[in-house]
């Protein structure tokens, strides 16, 4: 799961706190708000390091251990380079390099030297500085500008910004707005290119519990992988060569084999995805009415397909277990996030919230003329948005879903550019990149897969039907209904993928040899250009609806920020590097209702069913039986701890970030989120929050005891 959680105050509290006020857990925090964050009350909790220890502008510090990975967070663990993450983080690579022969995601995979380590596609990015820039980047815009005009503007200038730095650095930069482009900040990146499978657990201990136990607690999951970093024998960032060496890192994390207690200072950073805490109450609605459950009844349909296939194929379960899993993932968050939604009564929040801030406009005629239709607009917008919504999110779902139907998009995009420079046939060079997206697509495709998902999308459609429609599919079925309706759809994509010459990685190499009229006359590329002009208008409609609700977030953001006045606040995250503390904590969800803070490996063994997500390997289950348990079994739990919870407040891309004590000491890595917080994305729930990480002594138990690795137990920094 890409980890989310956040907390809840009491519905009044909660009007008060959401635009600022804080309490002591709640916030990702940008790095430059460290010193004004009480730092006091969290050295009362644990904490030993200073402001300057965790993020310093000008030395090394705790923040040049945490790293930007694909989909998540990790940090390095030792001087040579080594990487702490989730193994969901380190999930599509493990998949990319298993086969039925060796099935790393099912058996796991441990290399006993440097050079047993398997190169990956991942990159890693360390942020280097970042600056405030927001008086650059507004510099271009003034009031008589368009809001299109204003967007181009803004982009330009961030881009010229970027290039201007580039230009004169090794380093990487991006400009990110934050509170919807109210500020602007700069960030400097040093981004590593080699990326090295070193350790991952079995599927049966990195995904124990798997889809049944995700986004709950109690979990008992070894949710963590070892990568490592290597960079050209000149210390520079390369990509992947033989001679290459491990990067040193300017600070690793010792890792803790000490624990903690109830109440223990926990901190960590990481790169959270997003979160909408300031978002008006008019999407929220469009959001819980339409957004999320028709991403929910789509997801099913296709998570339906891929499962049994997978099922009977091990081959097809391997190919597809990234996709599967990360689809699984977000329709299990998004059935949460309803529920949360429903449960906490978050549109009737908002709608006081804007209550308030509208009569607090209204008694100021300055403030009323710039803000005073704000909200107005944002509704009208919002209208106008579910016009097409239901459509964009099918239209999303059709061409992120069906192989053939992304390599026919990308063909037809290959071929309107060589109409365009009045060409009939392709070079070598134009079509090598095709090619390449090609073999990249087919590499984890299935022809049943993808048949099937495509006519159960078609099948679906006819449920838009009304509002709605996709005329292309009305079209192919004519009045049929039912049965006969099915079966016609079944023998259009019959038909359609016998015709075509996409559906095969040879076929597609055959017809990009082709010239323009030839390929034009696919019928699949046919297919596709029918469906993208049915798209195109929903897509214009999206991209206006996308500029005006930016701006007018924008714009409503200036204004409560300036009705709250110098009171400190988080951006909603938005993949930038941010900080978050708290305290290890158990968890009240329901009137007589307590989970504890921990989970044991007794807990794994109490699962066990034989069958899969809980299966437990033999030699796990034997270590457990006959005490053989190392140093690591906590005094109080007279056992080794799995799993803990805290309430640090974290979202989806903070999976890996990993946990720090008050000494910068890693004691767990976050991995997901509980149950009652997963709308923490729309509202902070300070009862309810608490982040599961996975516990060091447990990693450090299933290198020693369970592996034993012992090349990668003498690296690591045990205190």
């Amino acid at each position: 799961m890409q980890t989310k959680s956040l907390r809840w105050l009491s519905a009044t509290l909660a009007i008060f706190l959401f635009f600022g006020g804080t309490r002591m857990e709640e916030g990702m925090w940008l790095l430059d708000s460290i010193n004004k964050l009480p730092l006091s009350s969290m050295k009362q909790h644990g904490l030993e390091l200073t402001a300057e220890q965790i993020y310093s502008t000008t030395n090394p510090s705790l923040k040049d251990a945490f790293i930007l990975l694909p989909g998540g967070t990790g940090g390095f663990v030792s001087a040579e380079g080594l990487i702490v993450t989730n193994h969901h983080i380190a999930f599509a690579g493990i998949q990319s390099l298993s086969s039925v022969e060796d099935d790393y995601l099912k058996n796991g995979f441990w290399a006993k030297s440097h050079d047993e380590e398997l190169a990956t596609s991942y990159t890693a990015k360390i942020v280097a500085g970042m600056w405030d820039v927001t008086s650059q980047v507004v510099s271009v815009v003034n009031d008589t500008m368009s809001l299109d005009d204003a967007a181009k503007a803004v982009q330009a200038k961030s881009r010229e910004l970027e290039r201007a730095c580039e230009d004169t650095s090794e380093y990487a930069f991006s400009v990110s707005e934050m509170f919807n482009g109210v500020k602007y900040y700069l960030f400097m990146f040093e981004e590593l290119l080699d990326i090295r499978l070193v350790y991952a657990p079995p599927g049966a201990i990195g995904n124990y519990g798997g889809e049944v136990d995700n986004w709950t607690w109690p979990r008992h999951t070894g949710d963590f992988a070892l990568m490592r970093a290597y960079v050209g024998s000149d210390g520079k960032p390369a990509k992947y060569a033989k001679e290459n060496v491990p990067y040193q890192p300017r600070v690793f994390l010792p890792v803790s084999s000490k624990g903690y207690v109830e109440g223990s200072f926990a901190m960590l950073m990481g790169f959270p995805g997003r979160t909408y805490r300031y978002r008006e109450a008019s999407s929220v609605q469009l959001i819980h009415d339409e957004t999320l459950p028709t991403f929910i009844d789509l997801f099913k349909t296709r998570m339906e397909i891929i499962e049994k296939a997978g099922n009977s194929d091990r081959a097809i379960a391997i190919k597809y277990a990234t996709k599967l899993r990360r689809m699984a993932n977000s329709y299990k968050n998004y059935i949460g996030t309803l529920e949360g939604m429903r449960r906490s009564n978050l549109l009737e929040l908002k709608r006081k919230q804007e209550e308030e801030f509208l009569e607090h406009v209204k008694a100021n005629m300055s403030l009323s003329d710039k803000y005073g239709s704000v909200l107005a607009d944002m509704q009208k917008a919002s209208d106008e948005y579910r016009q097409v919504n239901r459509r964009n999110i099918f239209f999303t779902n059709m061409s992120g879903g069906v192989d053939v139907l992304r390599i026919a998009n990308r063909v037809i995009t290959y071929v309107d550019a060589l109409t365009k420079a009045s060409k009939q046939m392709g070079t070598e060079a134009e079509i090598t990149p095709v090619n390449e997206f090609v073999a990249e697509t087919f590499k984890d495709h299935d022809p049943w897969v993808d048949r099937e998902t495509l006519i159960a999308l078609i099948l679906k459609s006819f449920e838009m039907a009304g509002d709605q429609p996709v005329n292309l599919f009305n079209q192919i079925v004519g009045r049929r209904t039912g049965a006969e309706r099915e079966q016609k759809v079944r023998d259009f994509v019959h038909d359609l993928y016998e015709e075509t010459m996409l559906a095969t990685p040879e076929g597609c190499g055959k017809l990009l040899k082709e010239n323009v009229d030839d390929i034009n006359d696919d019928e699949f590329v046919q297919f596709a250009r029918k469906l993208s002009a049915e798209q195109g208008p929903v897509s214009s409609q999206v991209s206006k609806y996308t500029s005006t609700i930016g701006r007018l977030r924008g714009k409503l953001l200036e204004g409560w920020l300036q009705w709250k006045g110098g009171e400190l606040v988080y951006p909603d995250a938005n993949r930038t590097l941010r900080f978050t503390y708290g305290t290890v904590l158990p968890l009240n969800p329901r009137d007589g209702v307590h989970y504890s803070m921990a989970t044991t490996l007794g807990g794994v063994i109490e699962k066990e069913t034989g069958v899969e997500p809980f299966e437990v390997p033999p030699k796990l289950k034997s270590l457990w039986l006959k005490r053989e348990l190392g140093s690591y079994a906590d005094p109080k739990l007279g056992d080794v701890p799995v799993a803990f919870i805290a309430n640090l407040d974290i979202t989806g891309g903070n999976s890996g970030s990993p946990v720090v004590n008050g000494k910068g000491e890693l004691i767990g890595c976050a991995f997901d989120g509980n149950w009652e917080a997963v709308v923490g994305d729309y509202v902070f729930q300070d009862r309810y929050n608490r982040s599961i990480n996975v516990d060091s002594r447990y990693m450090l138990f299933l290198l020693d005891k369970y592996s034993g690795a012992q090349n990668l137990m003498k690296e690591l920094v045990i205190r």
